[in-house]
């Protein structure tokens, strides 16, 4: 039953009536108690797991240790017994007479025990030749320590009439609820720590069974006699208001699922917000909008076009079938868009991204995030900070780039695009024409089946086309290629390279000014060489050898300079040559210069310069102003209302999330804003390529929209 809305979520089928609820503290599984044994029960499924058999009894109550090894459970009424969880078997009974309720301390193995009655009565005597005198029957309420690791009765603390039905703990463990008797209508309040009774409370006609939330707010009674549930205040001990159960109703037990609150939506639009504590919210069908707030929170949209928003902590968000927008914000969040084009943002934190069949735009954010595409042409952009661990696309054509952290890529089948960035990272293309640029670190990029393009900039690479006629391109550094199957063509670019062809025939470039070893292997093979030093490079297997002047590098600038901003607003300039420039916090203005440079504004509203050269800018968190000035340009918008303006060269533009507005500028532009917000593109002069979404606005001097 959900407190909040009062209605029955879940239902599971035991053998018997159960006479005893239970939960265990990480609120995983159920037990309940009948005639003759326990029924342990998964709260997820709802289905049976186990069985605890107890012999001829019918329990009345079930009490579990803290760390889940024991248990204690009232066969009848002058028994009980201890049960030992792990192995699911009644290991101990121990004579205790008049027993109603248990619970166990908060932590170590001491019970506590409700009797109604002398526990332990003695056997009534008599002189030889006299009858024996009748006592008056005892019918007071006790409170009984029981060691359960020695099975041995302690302390006994008298608690009067009226009371003497079930027994709970307050959330902090230092008070103890006994609920009414039979046909009583007091709930007794006791000071554990001083061992005495504090108050006494009116209450539905009884017996009662108590429980207390783990928030330290609410303690609920199941007033069996009056078919009413009691809400008590866990602070001050007062009676709060009444439920009543349904006509018939006579509760037999309670069992509140620790830290959850259940709230469900209807088949329409719903707007549904989560409370302080640990929250499930379920949307149903229509455009639902649900917000999580601060605990582990699980959301579920449904059917329907919704937007999830986890909020603090670490949730679990599941988008369900339609076009889901889901962020988890701060947190470890585990994410799943279901069926439909989505676009998930997971915020800070180390999560997990599941997109799901269809169209998806997926963004880790900062942390060493896992993202996997699923079916469809999906986009896996990393604009945050970290190592992520797997971006895996999926089936269908995926564009994914790694971003700044040393990551893990595999494209899977389907013609992808798939980028590295600076740090040093293993690419996997998988099956389909792949196109594959490692970027500037120490790359792995493997290309697979398919005609793959392989790039692998500045660092010391390691490139393997696989089959098909592939294109490798080392770049500068000290790299290793090999073009296995296939005509491929192989560039080694400066630096001293080891090549080998493979089967086919193959095309070999090695005239870079550095000894290189080339291996072309079975095939016709045609290598080129630079002819001032033809026999500088060591050949093996080679037919045709032909000598060209030097090319040149283009992927080999000199070390970069790197600037840092702080977290306060600044203006930083870049120098003549490349730099790698960092905003950090605040409101900055950077300024990139000449040089191809890395320019990136981090957090915060920014404007980002790139001056002339071919520049990479990012304008990561915030809205941000970016200008790419002259230069083939990189240009990512990544999270805010970014303004952006390629501006002349050949400029590649992601607006990524949010609404963005873009201007190409002069020159032949390649501009994707598809999956984040509402877009405006204005394309300029050159032969222009735009990737966009219906609702999109791209203007008429755009030459070639693909929606």
């Amino acid at each position: 039953m959900d407190l909040a809305t009062k209605q029955i979520t879940a239902q599971a089928s035991v053998t018997g009536q159960p006479l005893s609820l239970t939960i265990s503290a990480n609120g995983l599984k159920l037990f309940a108690a009948r005639s003759g044994a326990i029924d342990v029960i998964d709260t997820t499924t709802m289905a049976v797991t186990g069985t605890i058999q107890l012999g001829r009894s019918r329990p009345a109550a079930l009490a579990l240790s803290s760390d889940g090894a024991r248990g204690v459970v009232l066969l009848d009424s002058k028994r009980v017994g201890i049960v030992d969880l792990a192995r699911n078997r009644l290991a101990r009974k121990v004579n205790l007479a008049g027993s109603t309720g248990v619970v166990f301390s908060t932590s170590g193995p001491i019970a506590r025990v409700v009797t109604v009655g002398d526990p332990t009565p003695a056997k009534p005597t008599a002189k030889k030749g006299k009858k024996a005198k009748k006592a008056r029957k005892d019918t007071d309420a006790r409170l009984v320590t029981l060691d359960t690791s020695t099975g041995r009765p302690g302390l006994e603390l008298n608690l009067g009439q009226g009371v003497g039905g079930g027994v709970a703990l307050s959330s902090d463990g230092r008070s103890a609820i006994v609920g009414a008797r039979d046909g009583g209508t007091v709930t007794s309040i006791v000071d554990l720590n001083k061992g005495r009774q504090k108050k006494r409370v009116k209450t539905g006609k009884g017996p009662g069974a108590p429980i207390a939330s783990s928030d330290g707010l609410r303690v609920y009674i199941a007033d069996r006699g009056a078919g009413t549930l009691s809400v008590l205040s866990q602070l001050s001990y007062k009676r709060l208001r009444k439920v009543n159960l349904g006509e018939k109703a006579g509760p037999l037990a309670l069992a509140l699922q620790p830290g959850l609150a259940v709230q469900i939506g209807t088949e329409g639009d719903d707007t549904i917000k989560g409370t302080r504590g640990e929250d499930r919210l379920v949307g149903l069908g229509g455009n639902d909008l649900l917000r999580g707030s601060r605990g582990r929170d699980l959301l579920e949209g449904g059917p329907g076009d919704d937007v999830l928003s986890g909020g603090a902590s670490s949730d679990v968000i599941l988008g369900g079938e339609g076009n889901d927008r889901a962020t988890g914000s701060s947190g470890n969040d585990g994410m799943d868009g279901g069926p439909g084009n989505d676009v998930m943002d997971g915020g800070t934190g180390n999560d997990r991204l599941d997109g799901g069949s269809e169209d998806d735009y997926l963004d880790g954010g900062d942390g060493d995030d896992q993202i996997f595409g699923g079916e469809g042409n999906d986009k896996i952009v990393e604009a945050g900070f970290g190592n992520d661990p797997m971006l895996d696309g999926g089936p269908g054509n995926d564009f994914i780039d790694g971003g700044r952290g040393t990551d893990r890529i595999f494209g899977r089948d389907g013609n992808d695009q798939l980028f590295g960035g600076p740090a040093s990272e293993t690419v996997d293309g998988g099956a389909g024409d792949d196109g594959i640029d490692g970027g500037t670190g120490n790359d792995i990029l493997l290309g697979r089946s398919g005609d793959d393009v392989l790039t692998g900039d500045a660092g010391k690479d390691t490139l393997f086309g696989s089959t098909g006629d592939d294109t490798l391109d080392g770049g500068s550094g000290d790299d290793k290629l090999g073009g296995s199957n296939g005509n491929d063509e192989i560039t080694g670019g400066p630096g001293e390279d080891t090549i080998s062809g493979g089967k086919g025939d193959d095309i070999i470039r090695v005239a870079d000014g550095d000894k290189d070893t080339v291996n072309c292997n079975s095939g016709r093979d045609t290598v080129y060489v630079e002819e001032d030093a033809p026999q500088r490079d060591v050949l093996k297997s080679c037919e045709t050898v032909i000598q060209v002047p030097a090319e040149p590098a283009t992927d080999a600038p000199p070390t970069a300079n790197v600037i840092r901003g702080t977290d306060a607003p600044e203006t930083l300039f870049g120098t003549p040559g490349p730099d790698t420039m960092l905003g950090a916090g605040g409101n900055d203005e950077l300024f990139g210069n000449d040089g191809d440079d890395y320019v990136d504004g981090e957090n915060d509203d920014d404007i980002l310069h790139g001056g002339t050269g071919n520049d990479s800018l990012h304008g990561r968190g915030g809205n941000d102003v970016i200008l790419g000035n002259e230069g083939d340009d990189y240009i990512t918008g990544d999270r805010g209302n970014d303004q952006i303006f390629g501006e002349a060269g050949n400029d590649t533009i992601f607006g990524n999330l949010d609404d963005d507005a873009i201007d190409g500028g002069d020159g032949n532009d390649r501009i994707n804003v598809i999956g984040g917000g509402t877009d405006v593109v204005t394309c300029g002069a050159g032969f222009d390529v735009v990737f966009a979404d219906a609702g999109d606005t791209v203007n008429a001097d755009c030459e070639d929209v693909r929606r």
